[in-house]
């Protein structure tokens, strides 16, 4: 782990604020491209009922995206998620004179994180459901749909914030020889493992409740549930790993590389 100074410990808050936004801005910069491709796929898959090779040469061949919506949006999703989560971080250091690289794992973080980026994700999803949903349906996004978007995104955003911070010292307590003894040899490279392993497996639980809330709203007419149950079926075995795909790189490697830019940048503070 990059060694803080003193003086670094000591800089103004807002200096500290300012490297929060800064290695948000970057890590988002990173990601976000990848992230869109995958989710763009994943939607139309769900409103088509295509095979995964027709949907990705579909995309591939006409990515149907307007520039706002293709970048910038998704951008922002995850600046607004590691943003909001470095500032509780520098927060809660800052109250209890702890390390300013801390990473916290508090309840304030997690209603606080959670709240932001449910509220970006649920408008990014409205967004491409509408733009790339099926053709029948150009209804606004029902009730429904965002409720099952937000449990989604509380579930995978508890797992990528919160739960790595608990997870990671009993990663570090495994045995340290084997092959993938580097994963778990420091606090530092458990807490890295824990970041990419706790959102790829929370997909197993939140793909189910995003495919729900996609055919609600590409099929707004009423249904017996078992009917939708049945369709999300269908989808679960490809869209799951497919999300995995996803999450991986938003707050897998996004989560990572947030967290050693912040890290790396606290350190160097002038």
């Amino acid at each position: 782990m990059a060694a803080v100074s003193v003086e670094a410990q000591e800089r103004p808050i807002w200096a500290i604020f300012g490297v929060d936004l800064l290695s948000a801005t970057c890590a988002s910069a990173l990601v976000s491209p990848w992230v869109t491709a995958i989710d763009v796929v994943v939607v139309r898959k769900a409103a088509t009922g295509a095979s995964l090779g027709a949907t990705i040469r579909s995309f591939l061949s006409k990515p149907k995206m307007p520039p706002l919506g293709g970048i910038v949006i998704p951008f922002l999703v995850y600046f607004g998620t590691y943003s909001t989560a470095n500032l509780c971080d520098s927060i809660y250091a800052a109250s209890h004179d702890l390390d300013i690289t801390t990473i916290s794992s508090t309840m304030p973080k997690f209603l606080s994180t959670t709240a932001v980026s449910t509220a970006l994700c649920v408008y990014k999803d409205g967004y491409f459901a509408k733009l790339l949903g099926s053709s029948a349906v150009k209804a606004a996004v029902p009730r429904r749909s965002f409720a099952l978007f937000t449990t989604r995104d509380a579930v995978t955003v508890f797992a990528s914030f919160n739960m790595p911070s608990i997870i990671a010292p009993k990663l570090h307590q495994l045995p340290s020889n084997g092959p993938l003894s580097s994963l778990v040899s420091s606090e530092e490279a458990s807490l890295r493992t824990a970041q990419m392993i706790m959102p790829a497996a929370i997909q197993i639980v939140s793909t189910p409740i995003h495919l729900l809330g996609l055919d609600y709203n590409n099929r707004q007419e009423k249904l017996p549930f078992r009917e939708r149950i049945a369709a999300v079926r269908k989808h679960v075995h490809v869209a799951t790993p497919l999300r995995m795909m996803r999450i991986i790189p938003a707050f897998g490697i996004g989560s990572v590389a947030n967290t050693s830019f912040r890290r790396s940048m606290l350190s160097n503070l002038p």
